[in-house]
């Protein structure tokens, strides 16, 4: 997974620059998409209606309109390019491993976030209130019939049009228009630990986005299928493959399993913060003697994990930093951030490690000292052995190597030293596009640019430090890189598209992509006819008695002494049918309720052979075995691909549908 999403990622930065690339701040891009969704769903409430009985006509009354179309339009591939970016940025947090130890709040909230928005999507769906919203709302009752919530099936709405709950309707379409107000609060939590949040995308990005969303509405506009029969099974349609996945899995597939696959893929992905944790490294440290309060440490922490506090030591400074070990990630990047050494990592302390590296260059003959290499964990493979001793390695003659936590971590006194030491130069190698620690190599370029605070004290210095980017490099181009530096070639730039044909072509291909995803094809498992049979029907009121022992009344006190016991229970009531004078089916269902004393509630369905039938449907409420008293028969003309329904109600009596039978 970590091959393909750097092979992507790489492959996007020579279409485009950095701070053009979506791929590169997808959690941004994901966001500013959400609110297009959002605002573009509200101005589709001056046309839709929230009615099971007029939604279908809404929808095509809005795609007769230009401007409504349009808007709809955008709304759906808004929504479809939301959920694809919140993927890819999930991604490409988990191959990097990005969600242990003080991310894990960041991981859970963002799970709860794609949930929720996979959710809302897929109410939207419903909406429409055509052949696929059938499909959805199918698919949505198997799956809550197994949860103990409802008194009864909440797939006996769907049996026949005219079932259809119009208020289960409009509480879909609340659920709706609620759940992006839960996702905020999510949002805001899966950012509470970050400095300097990339929370929406830049303003050209966002045109560019609004332009791509705009020519792709109007190129292949989505239309609502054929209004929703739930009497009749419906023909090969497209899905959008973003929301609508569970439809492919819901043919053959019982509601349970659903459910079972739901909950363990939700469980399983929350909980890989745990499941895959490494050996925690100790968080930064503040060796508070050396703090001078310049704060630049607190300023350079990408998780807000450093704060500054009063002083404790009496020195005559206001104020010295403080780390959160709970925010901490162990990055070192307020190490390279701190010019006395204050801050450290435990692990890898500043003063030591620039200790070792002046060691090694002291052992060397002055005017024939090697090369210093400072190798990211997570941008170079581990396969390129040094010897942790002597910072020596094969492949890389000539140079002092040391693996470094993020290139985040080189201090520029440390970098100082070496040079001043006689080290011909210094290679610093780290992440390309986006730091796997956030901003690492960001405020490494700005370092040893001039740029920082913290910098080389002139322009000779940093003329003798290169720095090389990568997203896993293999061997052969680390020793390329290192070969190309000690011969004084100058590094290699970047080819990048011209911004307008990256820019094109980007659009293209992102194009493509969301509307393959949006438009796929699928028709549902044809099947022989089948009768739905529904009843809510409470049994009659017996009462049983029996005589109680001269053994039972003496356990009893005098007052309780009687000399039969009698209880009330509420009798199973009976369903039958018959098939040309067959009999197909026969089943007695308990009263529900904690004691026994509710309705019975059935919901079946009965496969029968195709052709002309006289179906009879009798329901029993009594103890009696003979006795039926309420009874219905029908001529029905079944044929492949209907599915007639024949519901039961005290009150009404029965009701077959469709009419036309």
């Amino acid at each position: 997974m970590d091959a393909v999403t750097t092979r992507v990622e790489s492959t996007s930065r020579r279409l485009l620059p950095d701070a053009w690339n979506p791929l590169l701040h997808s959690g941004a891009v994901a966001n500013t998409l959400l609110i297009i969704a959002c605002i573009t769903g509200a101005l589709l409430l001056f046309w839709y209606s929230p009615s099971v009985h007029f939604a279908h006509q809404s929808m095509r009354a809005i795609e007769a309109s230009l401007l409504s179309r349009l808007v709809r339009a955008v709304h759906r591939y808004s929504s479809d390019a939301c959920l694809a970016f919140t993927l890819w940025h999930a991604l490409r947090l988990t191959s990097a491993r990005r969600f242990t130890g003080a991310r894990w709040l960041a991981w859970v909230t963002g799970g709860l976030s794609v949930g929720l928005l996979w959710v809302v999507g897929w109410l939207g769906y419903w909406l429409v209130w055509d052949e696929p919203a059938r499909q959805v709302a199918l698919t949505t009752a198997r799956v809550l019939d197994v949860l103990p919530i409802f008194a009864d099936p909440m797939s006996r709405e769907f049996i026949a049009d005219a079932t259809v709950n119009s208020l289960l309707f409009f509480i879909v379409f609340f659920i709706h228009m609620l759940l992006p107000m839960g996702m905020a609060v999510a949002l805001w939590l899966h950012i509470a630990r970050l400095a300097r949040p990339d929370f929406l995308a830049s303003r050209g990005v966002t045109a560019a986005l609004v332009g791509v969303l705009v020519a792709l509405a109007l190129v292949v506009p989505p239309v609502a299928a054929a209004p929703a029969r739930m009497a009749i099974l419906p023909g090969a349609m497209t899905l959008d493959g973003w929301y609508l996945l569970p439809v492919w899995l819901a043919d053959g597939v019982s509601g349970r399993s659903l459910m079972a696959l739901l909950l363990g893929l939700s469980l399983v992905g929350l909980s890989l913060p745990w499941l895959l944790a490494r050996k925690k490294q100790k968080p930064a440290t503040i060796v508070v003697s050396r703090c001078n309060a310049c704060e630049q440490c607190a300023n350079d922490c990408p998780y807000d994990a450093i704060t500054m506090v009063p002083r404790t030591d009496g020195r005559n400074f206001k104020t010295e930093a403080r780390v959160d070990p709970s925010r901490c990630v162990s990055c070192g990047i307020c190490s390279g951030s701190c010019s006395s050494g204050g801050s450290t990592l435990p692990h890898f302390d500043t003063l030591l490690e620039r200790a070792r590296l002046e060691r090694w260059l002291d052992e060397e003959p002055e005017g024939a000292r090697s090369r210093v290499a400072f190798l990211c964990h997570d941008a170079v493979p581990a396969s390129l052995f040094v010897d942790e001793v002597t910072g020596r390695c094969e492949a890389l003659p000539g140079y002092r190597v040391r693996w470094v936590p993020c290139a985040g971590w080189v201090q520029a006194i440390t970098v100082e030293r070496a040079l001043r030491r006689g080290a011909p130069g210094v290679l610093i190698v780290g992440c390309a596009g986006a730091c796997r620690f956030r901003e690492g190599m960001e405020w490494t370029q700005q370092r040893f640019s001039g740029k920082r605070s913290v910098s080389l004290p002139n322009q000779e210095l940093a003329s003798r430090v290169r720095l090389v980017e990568g997203d896993r490099l293999d061997q052969g181009a680390v020793i390329a890189a290192a070969r190309a530096f000690a011969a004084a070639t100058p590094p290699a730039s970047r080819r990048v598209f011209p911004l307008w044909a990256g820019a094109t072509l980007a659009a293209v291909l992102s194009s493509g992509v969301l509307y393959a995803g949006s438009a796929l094809p699928w028709s549902p498992a044809r099947m022989s006819p089948r009768l739905a049979v529904a009843f809510k029907h409470p049994g009659a009121i017996e009462e049983l008695c029996r005589t109680l022992s001269d053994a039972e009344k003496a356990k009893r006190p005098p007052h309780m002494r009687r000399d039969t016991e009698c209880e009330r229970r509420r009798q199973p009531v009976r369903l039958e049918v018959r098939v040309d004078g067959e009999l197909a089916y026969a089943k007695a269902y308990p009263p529900h309720g904690l004691w026994g004393d509710g309705t019975s509630v059935a919901l079946e369905t009965l496969e029968l052979p195709a052709g002309r039938h006289l179906v009879s449907v009798r329901i029993g409420d009594s103890a009696d075995p003979n006795a039926w008293p309420f009874v219905s028969e029908k001529q029905l003309e079944l044929r492949e691909g209907e599915l007639p329904a024949v519901v039961f109600d005290r009150t009404a009596g029965f009701a077959w549908y469709p009419e036309t039978h």
